[in-house]
């Protein structure tokens, strides 16, 4: 199985689990990240696209492959005007993977929330909702959505309510139970290896993963 895979969002929490994870993957021959800031250090079967994603049509012949993850995201500390937030975690997402359905890549992998809905009154988890809703409507061969509760893991930017969650979850994870249990911290570290697990193993069709799935 000779694999080319395409990461947007790779200096994130979980994107960059997962590029750790298909860089030591034998099956993968090609990863392409599209990044605002190089990463350094990386290995010879990883391209670097560095861009600010102003002009996707710049991009399209770059995004090739079989598989594209989209695990852009920001936060309101980082990103406090909402326009600019939905441009962000909206518009590079889906703007990418418009790209990639156009350039015939079958199966898209999507980051997303616990929670999300477009019915929410919460902005964070409506437009979580809203992205999952546009990238169905893209109706790729084989769409597998990921709604994650708290993410556990080290970033480079300081997250000091982030940060107290983790700490929290040893003690709120004993209460994550029943119809709680989707709810229970998970680390990036698992999700990317389940992300992993699923290549070349695609079944078509939209599939949402949550802690339930994910922890198999």
């Amino acid at each position: 199985m000779d694999k080319k895979v395409v990461i947007i969002g790779a200096t994130g929490l979980v994107g960059n689990a997962l590029l750790q994870e298909v860089i030591q993957a034998k099956e993968v021959s090609e990863i392409r990240v599209f990044v605002r800031k190089a990463i350094d250090g990386l290995p010879e079967k990883v391209t670097q696209i560095v861009t600010d994603f102003s002009d996707f049509s710049l991009l399209k012949e770059q995004v090739i492959g079989d598989v594209i993850y989209c695990c852009v995201g920001t936060t309101r500390k980082k990103t406090p005007d909402l326009t600019d937030y939905r441009n962000i975690d909206f518009g590079i997402n889906i703007g990418m993977a418009k790209l990639a359905k156009e350039n015939g890549i079958p199966t898209v992998h999507l980051i997303s929330a616990i929670g999300a809905s477009t019915s929410s009154r919460i902005f964070y988890s409506k437009i979580k909702g809203e992205i999952e809703e546009a990238m169905k409507e893209l109706k790729f061969d084989n769409c597998y959505i990921y709604q994650p509760s708290i993410l556990i893991g080290s970033r480079t930017e300081s997250r000091p309510m982030e940060y107290l969650s983790q700490k929290l979850c040893p003690f709120l994870d004993l209460f994550m139970l029943g119809v709680l249990k989707d709810y229970h911290s998970i680390s990036a570290t698992s999700i990317a290896q389940f992300m992993h697990r699923n290549l070349g193993q695609e079944k078509a069709g939209v599939h949402v993963m949550r802690f339930t799935q994910m922890i198999k």
